[in-house]
């Protein structure tokens, strides 16, 4: 009998249990995720940062509790500082954070647009925020970015980056095949700067841009310093030199105008190389020519409405095409007479760790001991620096299609000259 009154009273307990599972699961599938953007607080002054401080309070008063979703739930958040900042016309307050979690569901990193701290279920996060006076006492979330989103909104960036101006680097003493820019003066070394062999004109050549700057930085995939092959695109012309920068030599590639970023590779086939040739709306739109002498070039067939806004260009040794728009990456394996876009998989540990994706750009390939390594960086806007160093993610493949995420690398830019 007592056997009897166990087994019912247990199977009364997994039922209640079950029955308070399922009643939860129909909860958290109603939970609606708190609008940002477009949300309302009432406040009857104009102070904004009063005025995100109360929208902040409500907005994670929402995230609390039971019925929340645990990749949603919190158990507290509060402000560390504020700041109204007056750049624009208009104020807007920055906000910098602490969320405690009710669980350590990695989601709500990435929900949440948090970051990771060495406390367990603690996070921090920033948020810069703008509001739209309703003239009824109330005032709407019209705005809400990163900071970085705001300082590239500045008045004073905005000066900086159209300003014409030069910047100066060290050499790179840690790679022994490269180039070195010294008082205007462009160089090669094959000892990693112990010897330092001028290119003729090639300051005026390869760096001018036309406006009274120089690039003195130039794009991975836009030169080539080995003791076989050194070259440089300068302008619509190909500086070459087969002989270690003894003697040099100019190949014109065609009679468009070269407007924007140039890409060169090598391959056991010959030489292509990518620049942009027209100029729309903003866009760079490029063309590609290829030669196997140095001396005739011809053009390269493109995808279906041809190439703009190109950040990474690259031909492997066998005559494999490759073309970078941002993040996304396509691959000809025929010289251009057909296309497929590749995938490239997010760095999951990384995207987990931070709550978002900072890589978004493919800016560099190259090949070594028999792979095709693709570098990932994060754009003009990025600022996600770790050890103090801005990253970037390192791809591998073993057939050129297939890329698997190999780790997180410092962003290895060449130290500013003093």
């Amino acid at each position: 009998m007592k056997i009897k009154q166990i087994m019912i009273s247990a199977a009364v307990f997994l039922w209640g249990f079950a029955a308070a599972a399922g009643f939860r699961e129909f909860v958290w599938d109603r939970f609606v995720v708190p609008q940002t953007v477009g949300s309302t607080v009432e406040y009857y002054a104009d102070d904004p940062e009063v005025t995100a401080r109360l929208w902040f309070q409500e907005y994670f008063d929402q995230m609390k509790g039971w019925k929340v979703p645990y990749e949603y739930r919190i158990t507290d958040a509060e402000i560390d500082q504020a700041e109204v900042l007056d750049d624009l016309e208009e104020p807007y307050v920055q906000l910098d954070y602490t969320v405690h979690t009710a669980s350590s569901n990695a989601q709500i990193v990435q929900n949440l647009e948090l970051m990771t701290t060495d406390t367990r279920r603690t996070f921090t996060g920033q948020m810069v925020l703008h509001f739209a006076d309703n003239g009824d006492g109330t005032y709407t979330l019209d705005e809400k970015m990163r900071p970085v989103q705001y300082q590239i909104m500045t008045p004073e960036f905005q000066e900086e980056r159209n300003t014409p101006q030069t910047q100066h680097y060290k050499i790179r003493t840690d790679d022994p095949m490269t180039y070195y820019i010294e008082n205007g003066v462009l160089y090669v070394t094959y000892d990693s700067g112990n010897t330092l062999i001028e290119v003729p004109d090639g300051y005026e050549k390869v760096c001018g841009r036309g406006d009274g700057r120089y690039n003195e930085l130039l794009n991975p995939n836009g030169y080539i310093v080995t003791e076989e092959f050194t070259g440089f695109v300068a302008g619509n012309d190909l500086l070459y030199s087969l002989d270690q920068g003894q003697s040099w030599q100019t190949s014109h590639i065609s009679d468009y105008p070269n407007l924007a970023e140039s890409f060169l590779s090598r391959t056991d086939g010959g030489y292509y190389v990518t620049f942009a040739v027209d100029r729309s709306l903003g866009n760079d739109y490029y063309a590609t020519f290829f030669s196997a002498d140095l001396k005739n070039w011809e053009s390269v067939n493109s995808k279906e409405g041809g190439w703009s806004g190109l950040t990474c260009s690259f031909w492997t040794k066998s005559g494999t095409g490759y073309y970078a728009q941002g993040e996304s990456l396509y691959m000809t394996p025929d010289g251009g007479e057909s296309w497929q876009q590749i995938e490239i998989p997010e760095a999951e540990e990384v995207t987990s760790r931070l709550g978002f994706n900072p890589y978004d750009t493919v800016e560099q390939m190259y090949e070594k001991d028999g792979l095709l390594y693709l570098v990932v960086g994060q754009g003009d806007d990025g600022d996600y620096v770790k050890d103090g160093n801005l990253m970037e993610a390192l791809y591998s493949s073993q057939d050129g299609t297939v890329f698997t995420f190999v780790e997180e690398i410092a962003d290895d830019t060449p130290e500013e000259a003093g």
